[in-house]
Parts: C-alpha cells; sequence; structure tokens
C-alpha cells in the first residue's frame, strides 16, 4: 500500500535584526528598572533608619516655607529651628502632642484607621475637610516628603510611615515629630516655638503654654498660641491627655483598640 509523501518540515523564519535589537533593549531596560527599584529601595531604607539616630538639618517642608513666605512679604527669612532631645521638651509638649494629634499614637502601627474613617465620613457628607493622618505619617511627609498634596505623595507617605513604624521605636518618631512639624511661621519644632512665643525654654513650659502651642495645629502660620481662641482650644486638648507608657490607663487603653476597630467595621458593614 501506498504510503502519503511527506511534507517538507518548514523552518521557523530568523528573528529579523531590528526585531532582535528591539529585544535586546528591553531586556536592557527591565535589567536598569530592577536595579533603579532596588537602589530606591535601599535609599529609602537607609534614609529611615537614619533617622532613628540623626534629626535632619533642614527639610523640603522649611525650604517650602521659606520662599512661601518670600512670596507673601517680598523677604527672605531663614526658619527658627533648633533640635533637641525629648527630654529636653519638658514634661508638657510631648503629651499635648499626642492628646491633640494622635491620641491612639503608642498603640497603633503608623494609622489610625477609625480616625481614617471618620475623617472619610466628615469629607463624604460635606462637613469640613479633615485628615486622618498619624503623628507617624506627619513625620513621614514633614521629614522625608513634602506638603503639596498628590495621590504620588500619599503613595509615598504611606510607604515611608511603615518604615517608620518598622525601623524607628516610638520614642523617636514623636521627637522626631516635635523637632520638625510648624508651630508659627517659618518656626520648626517645640523649643523654636517655646523661645518664640514664650522666650522660654520647652522644658520650661507651662501645661498651659504647651498646649496652647500645640493648639495651633494644623495652621500655624495664621494662628497665634497667646489668642484667646488658642485659649479654648488648649483647654480641650488638656482635658483630652492621654496615658503613657507605663501609666494608669495604658494597657487598658490599648485593649480597647481592637474592639474599637471590631465595632466600627461592623457599623461600616451595616451602612
Amino acid at each position: 500500500m501506498a504510503t502519503a509523501p511527506k511534507k517538507p518540515t518548514v523552518k521557523p523564519a530568523a528573528p529579523s535584526a531590528a526585531r532582535l535589537r528591539l529585544r535586546g533593549w528591553g531586556q536592557r531596560l527591565l535589567r536598569w528598572g530592577l536595579r533603579l527599584s532596588l537602589g530606591l529601595f535601599l535609599f529609602s531604607v537607609v534614609q529611615v533608619a537614619s533617622a532613628r539616630f540623626v534629626t535632619p538639618l533642614f527639610t523640603l517642608t522649611m525650604v517650602d516655607q521659606i520662599f512661601a513666605q518670600h512670596e507673601e512679604t517680598g523677604d527672605w527669612a531663614l526658619p527658627r529651628y533648633r533640635r533637641v532631645d525629648l527630654d529636653e521638651l519638658g514634661p508638657h509638649l510631648p503629651r499635648m502632642a499626642v492628646a491633640s494629634e494622635d491620641g491612639w499614637f503608642w498603640h497603633h502601627d503608623g494609622f489610625d484607621w477609625h480616625a481614617i474613617v471618620d475623617a472619610l465620613e466628615s469629607n463624604r457628607d460635606g462637613g469640613s475637610l479633615r485628615g486622618g493622618s498619624t503623628i507617624s505619617q506627619q513625620v513621614a511627609r514633614n521629614v522625608f516628603l513634602w506638603q503639596e498634596r498628590s495621590w504620588l505623595r500619599k503613595g509615598l507617605e504611606t510607604y515611608y510611615t511603615f518604615l517608620l513604624e518598622l525601623l524607628v521605636p516610638k520614642e523617636r518618631i514623636l521627637e522626631l515629630y516635635l523637632n520638625v512639624a510648624e508651630m508659627g511661621p517659618l518656626t520648626f519644632g517645640g523649643e523654636a516655638a517655646a523661645q518664640r512665643w514664650y522666650k522660654k525654654s520647652a522644658k520650661a513650659l507651662t501645661e498651659d503654654e504647651a498646649a496652647r502651642i500645640i493648639a495651633v495645629l494644623p495652621a500655624p502660620r495664621s494662628r497665634d498660641p497667646r489668642s484667646a481662641e488658642m485659649g479654648k482650644r488648649a483647654r480641650r486638648i488638656r482635658d483630652h491627655k492621654v496615658p503613657f507608657p507605663g501609666e494608669k490607663g495604658f494597657d487598658e487603653m490599648g485593649e480597647e483598640m481592637p474592639r474599637l476597630l471590631a465595632r466600627e467595621e461592623e457599623a461600616s458593614s451595616k451602612r
């Protein structure tokens, strides 16, 4: 029985020189992209790890405010900025900062989800725009990034906040915050603010004076802590003090946070 003749095997056409060059460029771009990503990752880790021991000489926020001041007044001025250790900031300023800016600071992992949900609901319902930023998020923004709002900055802020909580102790995060936060026009940190507003060191501030300085946040360029309005805000801050590590009520507060988040999640699911 005759067999059918075999069909000749057709060899695939060799890639053209142009296609080979394009493939080579794609591989090189991929390698460079991976190297760049790895380099940026390592750079950010070194940045945050160094912040554990070194307070920056200046920040992008300070530079931005120098130019903003020039646009407003036509004059150039250097910022007031004095870096000090946490124990040199006195007993009141750290407590007032936590009470006002981030009551769950000692217990969260960098993100206060309850405050974030509250802020989203307030903004959705047409209330005044609110943020849900913790002290850790503000340090990430103030030390490593810039102030202008954008999705890029928010994403980087989230990433740097995660690194901060991973690599830097809570006490140091609070110390960084109280050294770089703007607490008056071109006045950065609690020590510089105490000298500007009350002509004394931060360590010598009374509880009311410390609360008034913190009360100017988040609008330090337009508020005077010595005003009657800031006095009212300061009283509310003093009434909202929270326990620090080792103090009575601290452990109970930490146990309450998961229950609070669970209730919030249940309420959100019902809505």
